[in-house]
C-alpha cells in the first residue's frame, strides 16, 4: 500500500471521494433511496475513513481531525440539501453529535484547521482533506463572518502544502485497478458535471480530486 506516490500529488482517502460523490448527488436534487438508507451510507463512510487513515499507520488525533472534517461536510450539506421530516431528523442528531458529542463543527472545524496550519510539521494529508472538504462547499462559521477569510484560510492551507513538499507520509489509499487522472479542471466544474450525470459521478469525483489536490501543491 506503500507504493510511492507522485513527488506532487497526494492522493485522498477512498471514503472521502464516497463522501463527495454523497455530496454531489445532493447538490443534484438526486434524493437518496430512504432518508435512513442515505444516512447509513453516510455513517459507512465514516468508519471507512477512520479505519482507512488508522491502516495508513496515522495517530490517532490525525484522524480524529480528519473524520471530525468529514461529518461537519457532511452534516452542512445535509441540512442545506434534505427537506421537510428528514431534515428535521438530520437537524435533531447530526454526526457531529453522533461522533464527537459536539454541535458546534462550523467553529470547531475552523479552528481545527488553523491549528494544524500552525504547527511547525504539519501533517500534509490531513491539510489535503481539510482543503478537499473547504473545496466542496464547507462553509461553517464563514457563513456570518464573510467569504474571503474562507478564501485566505483555503489559500494558506495551498501555500502551506507548496512550501512543505515531503511527502514521506502521504496517504495513499486507492482500490486496486483505478487509474491516476492527470488532467486538471476546475473542482466546480467536477462537482456540476456529478451533478448532472449521477451515473459516473464516482469516476469524475476521482478525477476531479486527484485534480484538485494536484493543483494545490503546485
Amino acid at each position: 500500500m506503500n507504493s510511492a506516490p507522485d513527488a506532487d500529488t497526494i492522493l485522498l482517502p477512498v471514503a472521502l471521494r464516497d463522501t463527495a460523490l454523497s455530496i454531489a448527488s445532493l447538490a443534484g436534487n438526486s434524493a437518496p433511496q430512504s432518508f435512513t438508507t442515505f444516512r447509513d451510507t453516510c455513517k459507512q463512510q465514516v468508519r471507512a475513513l477512520r479505519q482507512q487513515l488508522t491502516a495508513a499507520g496515522h495517530p490517532s488525533d490525525v484522524v480524529e481531525d480528519a473524520v471530525y472534517a468529514q461529518c461537519a461536510l457532511l452534516d452542512e450539506k445535509a441540512l442545506s440539501n434534505l427537506k421537510g421530516n428528514d431534515r428535521d431528523a438530520w437537524e435533531r442528531e447530526p454526526l457531529q453529535v453522533d461522533e464527537f458529542q459536539s454541535h458546534d463543527a462550523g467553529d470547531e472545524l475552523i479552528r481545527r484547521i488553523e491549528r494544524r496550519l500552525a504547527q511547525p510539521q504539519p501533517v500534509l494529508p490531513l491539510l489535503a482533506i481539510f482543503g478537499a472538504v473547504l473545496d466542496l462547499g464547507f462553509v461553517g462559521k464563514f457563513a456570518l463572518v464573510g467569504h474571503d477569510a474562507r478564501t485566505a484560510l483555503m489559500r494558506a492551507i495551498s501555500e502551506r502544502l507548496c512550501r512543505d513538499p515531503d511527502t514521506s507520509s502521504v496517504l495513499v489509499v486507492k482500490p486496486e485497478g483505478v487509474r491516476r487522472w492527470n488532467v486538471r479542471l476546475s473542482p466546480l466544474m467536477w462537482v456540476a458535471i456529478s451533478s448532472i450525470v449521477a451515473g459516473i459521478a464516482y469516476l469524475a469525483l476521482d478525477q476531479w480530486l486527484n485534480a484538485s489536490i494536484a493543483r494545490i501543491t503546485h
